[in-house]
């Protein structure tokens, strides 16, 4: 037997994933979502039994004023994030954590909220899967060309993937431009609205499960990167510009907000400190980790959820192994 697969055994079976759980105690897990489908229900709903066995799940709110204001959370304090406001959500994951009285925040962008756009990482995806071109060669200023294979569903995803994090480095300005010319590159009609799978949740969606008790948060207004923003006006109109629409679009305060991507390249200072002026209480990172009690509030680590994840994985995530 591999070493790896009894070692996986005697956490599971023999109580070692307790001793991890009760060493890291102290600390707050935030976990991250982003999205759902009807496949995976059976999965969401066997995590959610065991949060409901071995932590003590509380609003993202209470673990930010904690940070905040330095009072004590409970041992064992875990709080549930989904990013982006997929539609997919409302049909196949709040259903199942207000079964198990779970709170959740989800983070919406604004302009996609407002049926204004579709995220940008699946109008490369929808391009390249509808594609009937072979190959396609990109040029990002100084990069050089990139050719990409696209001879097969496997080619496909593993470009949509490269150009994604490619286009995470550029001057959000090429990243603009590149996109206005995707669908002349690939030979595609993109549509004005996502297809059901990428769409997102409309306005009266989002008030509906607020009046179910989820708390909204702020994913910015277009979903940049924000770091690669030209003008100090172009980040306001991200965040405080966004904070402003979802408030008057939903009828109540947004106190939380959450870095696209999210990686320590996607926030620095300026970029905290434009969060901390629009008046957000907290922001969440795809820093990895679990946070102690002086955590930054405004960078707060979480752990790297998705509705699909193998259940022995997750678990022993949520005890803090593999960060």
């Amino acid at each position: 037997m591999p070493l790896k697969t009894a070692a996986r055994i005697a956490l599971h079976q023999l109580g070692g994933l307790a001793v991890f759980r009760r060493l890291n105690r102290r600390k707050s897990a935030v976990l991250a979502f982003h999205s759902f489908s009807e496949s995976t229900q059976t999965n969401v709903a066997a995590l959610c039994e065991y949060l409901s066995r071995h932590f003590e799940i509380l609003p993202l709110s209470d673990i930010a004023d904690s940070l905040r204001n330095g009072t004590n959370l409970p041992d064992d304090a875990l709080a549930v994030t989904i990013d982006d406001g997929y539609r997919n959500y409302l049909l196949y994951g709040h259903p199942i954590f207000k079964h198990h009285n779970i709170p959740t925040t989800l983070f919406a962008v604004s302009e996609f909220a407002a049926a204004r756009l579709w995220l940008w990482p699946d109008q490369i995806e929808f391009a390249l899967e509808h594609t009937a071109k072979t190959s396609i060669a990109v040029e990002f200023g100084n990069a050089g060309v990139t050719e990409f294979a696209l001879k097969s569903p496997q080619q496909k995803a593993a470009a949509s993937e490269r150009l994604t994090e490619m286009l995470k480095v550029v001057p959000n300005r090429k990243r603009l431009e590149f996109m206005a010319q995707l669908g002349h590159i690939c030979g595609v009609e993109l549509p004005a609205i996502p297809p059901p799978q990428r769409a997102g949740m409309t306005w009266d969606e989002l008030r509906a499960i607020a009046a179910d008790g989820v708390e909204i948060g702020c994913h910015t207004a277009t979903h940049p990167i924000l770091t690669r923003l030209e003008s100090g006006s172009d980040l306001r109109q991200e965040i405080q510009a966004a904070k402003q629409s979802l408030e008057e679009n939903l009828g109540f305060p947004v106190r939380h907000f959450c870095y696209p991507n999210g990686k320590a390249p996607d926030f620095d200072d300026t970029v905290v400190s434009a969060v901390r002026g629009a008046g957000f209480a907290s922001a969440v990172t795809c820093l990895w980790g679990l946070n102690s009690a002086t955590a930054d509030p405004l960078r707060i680590q979480r752990l790297p959820f998705d509705s699909a994840l193998d259940f022995n994985y997750a678990v022993e995530l949520l005890a803090g192994l593999h960060l």
